[in-house]
């Protein structure tokens, strides 16, 4: 039953983030909007080899196994989600918009 609840989730967030990221790539050049949609091809894999390894182990009782692979995948996810939310420009910008905005 959690196995099926995991993947309705890792399914909507898969869209989520289609939906979230399809703005941003129609505004930048082509090379960016492969680095965009390849980072996020990468973060997503992460993510779902990183669900079913801890449940996977956790089912099983590897302790050991299970809290490193949290710490592993989910360290390495943040990073992907903070290069990828850097390239598309979530992250970085506030300085700029407010300056400008001052000068105007």
């Amino acid at each position: 039953m959690l196995n099926v609840v995991l993947i309705f989730v890792v399914g909507m967030l898969f869209l989520a983030g289609i939906l979230a990221l399809r703005p941003y790539a129609n505004k930048a050049d082509k090379k960016k909007t492969v680095l965009n949609w390849f980072l996020y091809s990468v973060w997503f894999l992460i993510t779902c080899i990183r669900l079913s390894f801890i449940v996977l182990n956790a089912q099983i009782g590897h302790v050991k196994a299970t809290s490193t692979g949290i710490f592993l995948f989910f360290g390495l996810s943040v990073v992907i989600g903070i290069v990828l939310a850097r390239l598309v420009g979530l992250i970085g910008l506030g300085k700029k918009q407010k300056s400008s905005n001052l000068t105007s």
